[in-house]
């Protein structure tokens, strides 16, 4: 045997009996226990339903209008003489807001004045003149007779050489004269009824023209439409107005409106009341000052930038604390709906889903979103219905980012199932205990 080898052979015995030793120690040696797998509980808040019937009540957001908004401009030119009108005042209907000089439009309609009695003068001289040609028309066909006559005895005595040819050539010429004379009379009675009628005419226009400068003298005082309130004033006494220009611009006090937008999840229900001819309240806080009013008509269509559509209220209360443009928070109050349960948002995943506690696991619903409704202490929850849920299931009320069937969930202070209805929260009572339109 080689001297190295003898060298390296006790090590690597050494080695492998130590080896050896090890394996048979992992062998025979206790095992450990597997870990045990344990399921997180996730600690939330609760509350208890209780079904009942409640008046949705939803926040819209809107502005005031006016279904009678007018600016009045000028209808004659004048110097503007005074202006009553003040911005922001309330004008009743007839009120005076502005005046103009009238004297150029007085001096206008004494010059239409002139002109129609002109006119009416014209007109009788032709009445005068179809008269005469009617009574000179019956004697100028007699003498057109007498000169008929005349030349027929004139052609008589000359024939029997009595008289001459110079007697019947001026007989001839009498009748000759007087069958002219007729004509042109009875052309003359024949064109009366039309002279008349260009009288009539002319007489009309300027009636109308008379007529025409007396409205333009009353228009030089413009007064209220109707009850309103001044929103602006474009002139001031001394300028000079020209036809159009703009005067007062005004709203009417008896017409206002709030056009808010309507959710898309809530319209296809408005829309169904509004056919059935439900009368559907809404109210508001404006100024310290209640506005009552009545959703009568939704918009034609959908604004760009808005998912719902534009809801039209008219104000029935409330007038005065309202100017244009101005935003307003309604509360909408639908009818009552059953078996309805009122809950925090904080209950809602998404728009309409909820989870029930069930075994301690959630439960996912879909439930249909009704509108909101305001608790006694002012609160707003949301309205949900679903017809698996029944008074006494306990909903979720704590928002949970991994939130899905089937997770495992601790209720805070569970207790027996009395003390903890108690302890719970519970969602909103009837609303026989509260009406939104209250506070």
């Amino acid at each position: 045997m080689p001297r190295l080898l003898r060298r390296a052979l006790p090590p690597l015995l050494i080695l492998a009996a130590a080896i050896v030793g090890f394996l048979v120690l992992r062998a025979t040696g206790p095992e450990a226990p597997a870990p045990e797998a344990t399921e997180r509980t996730w600690p939330v808040q609760g509350l208890v339903a209780e079904l009942g019937e409640h008046h949705p009540g939803i926040l819209l957001n809107g502005r005031s209008a006016s279904a009678q908004t007018a600016t009045l401009r000028a209808a004659v030119e004048g110097e503007i003489e005074a202006v009553p009108a003040r911005i922001g005042a309330h004008m009743e209907a007839g009120e005076t807001l502005v005046r103009i000089d009238p004297r150029e439009a007085e001096l206008l309609l004494a010059q239409r004045t002139a002109e129609r009695r002109e006119l009416e003068g014209a007109k009788e001289s032709e009445e005068i003149r179809a008269r005469f040609d009617r009574e000179a028309l019956v004697r100028e066909r007699e003498l057109l007779e007498i000169a008929e006559r005349g030349l027929r005895r004139a052609q008589n005595l000359r024939e029997r050489d009595l008289g001459s040819e110079t007697d019947v050539d001026t007989a001839r010429e009498a009748l000759e004269q007087a069958s002219l004379t007729v004509d042109n009379r009875e052309q003359a009675v024949a064109d009366a009824p039309m002279r008349m009628a260009q009288a009539e005419a002319r007489l009309e226009r300027a009636r109308a023209a008379e007529d025409q400068a007396r409205i333009d003298l009353e228009r030089t005082t413009i007064t209220a439409p109707f009850d309103a309130r001044v929103v602006e004033v474009e002139v001031a006494a001394g300028e000079r107005a020209r036809s159009g220009d703009p005067l007062v611009r005004l709203f009417a006090l008896d017409d206002l409106e709030i056009r808010a937008s309507i959710p898309a999840y809530i319209l296809p229900r408005i829309e169904d009341l509004l056919d059935a001819g439900e009368q559907l309240t809404a109210h508001a806080r404006v100024g310290g000052r209640t506005v009552r009013t009545e959703l009568t008509r939704l918009e034609g269509e959908t604004r760009a930038g808005e998912a719902g559509t534009r809801g039209i209220f008219e104000v029935r209360e409330g007038h005065s604390a309202l100017n244009l443009n101005r935003f307003v928070e309604l509360t909408l109050r639908l009818p009552a709906e059953a078996d309805s349960v009122a809950v925090p948002y904080e209950a809602l995943y998404g728009r309409d889903q909820v989870f029930r506690v069930v075994d301690d696991r959630m439960q996912s619903l879909r439930v249909e979103r009704l509108g909101e409704f305001v608790t006694d202490a002012g609160d707003v929850r949301a309205l949900i219905r679903h017809p698996d849920l029944e008074t006494g299931d306990i909903l979720v009320a704590t928002r949970l980012p991994n939130a899905v069937d089937g997770l495992k969930v601790e209720v805070e202070e569970p207790g027996e199932r009395p003390d903890r209805d108690a302890a719970i929260p519970r969602a909103s009572g009837s609303n026989e205990e509260q009406d939104p339109n209250d506070g």
